[in-house]
């Protein structure tokens, strides 16, 4: 097993721990909580900051891109679908952008290029 499958299981089996943690602690209310949103994202948070130290630097690279870049796609694509169609695909209602897109999910992005880096690196790409 290499070192990079080996962080990638590691790095699912905290992610899950976290997102159960959050979903146990928030599962009686419908409402944000911002203990709920740390802990769905600190330790995937916490294991790429890891892998920057350990693995490389170009990591933080990615992160930032794939956040600016996911971030901007659904802001834009939320746009686009509420004036083409007259609805909303989705809404925000928390630190939103008028609706389309929230600060909230730019480290959630970030964290969603980082998997897809580890998928290719799984796949042999």
């Amino acid at each position: 097993m290499t070192k990079i499958t080996l962080f990638w299981y590691i790095f699912l089996i905290l992610s899950f721990i976290g997102f159960y943690l959050a979903y146990l602690y928030g599962k009686k209310t419908t409402e944000f909580r911002w203990s709920e949103y740390i802990a769905i994202i600190i330790i995937p948070i916490l294991f790429i900051v890891f892998l920057i130290l350990y693995y490389d630097f170009a990591i933080l690279k990615l992160f930032i891109v794939s956040a600016s870049i996911g971030f901007a796609a659904e802001g834009l694509i939320g746009f686009v679908y509420d004036k083409v169609l007259n609805r909303r695909l989705w809404t925000y209602n928390r630190l939103s952008i008028k609706g389309y897109t929230s600060y909230l999910s730019i480290p959630l992005w970030g964290i969603a290029g980082v998997i897809f880096w580890f998928i290719t690196k799984l796949v042999g790409l």
